[in-house]
């Protein structure tokens, strides 16, 4: 056996360097993925996502009374703002009807971006226009704004 090895040094030595080359090569070779999904997709946005939908929205608007028929569809909502109420979390809801309770629709601003909306106030009793993923709050739809670029007052 040792003569065996003595006299193919050279080709056991190209073997083993093969083997080693092969390696950093199918290790250097980038994880293959999964394709890409076709259809709506209903995972959340990131901010960047959120700002392309912003600068790319829907060019017609719904009446804020059929959004419920578009949950999980990026639409751009219009309607008169009835009331802006501002909750004891600091939470700012634009409602779109007299009694919330009962409207089929409502935008909120969350406490942690209302510092982006110095005069929240300033939508109620005007038509807005509101961009953004409707999703259902307590059986109602809704558009949760973070970004006062999703609003805009017609």
């Amino acid at each position: 056996m040792k003569e065996f090895f003595e006299k193919n040094k050279t080709f056991i030595g190209i073997i083993i360097a093969a083997f080693i080359i092969g390696g950093f090569i199918y290790l250097s070779k980038p994880t293959p993925t999964a394709p890409p999904t076709t259809g709506k997709i209903s995972l959340p946005l990131t901010t960047e996502e959120q700002k392309k939908e912003i600068k790319e929205p829907s060019s017609i608007c719904i009446d804020f009374k059929e959004a419920g028929n578009y949950v999980g569809e990026y639409k751009c909502v219009t309607g008169r703002v009835d009331n802006v109420y501002t909750s004891a979390k600091g939470n700012i809801f634009l409602n779109f009807c007299p009694d919330y309770r009962t409207c089929p629709f409502s935008s909120v601003i969350f406490a942690s971006d209302s510092y982006k909306f110095p005069n929240p106030k300033q939508y109620q009793g005007k038509i807005v226009e509101i961009r953004g993923l409707i999703k259902t709050y307590q059986g109602r739809a809704e558009i949760i704004i973070n970004d006062p670029a999703q609003i805009k007052v017609k």
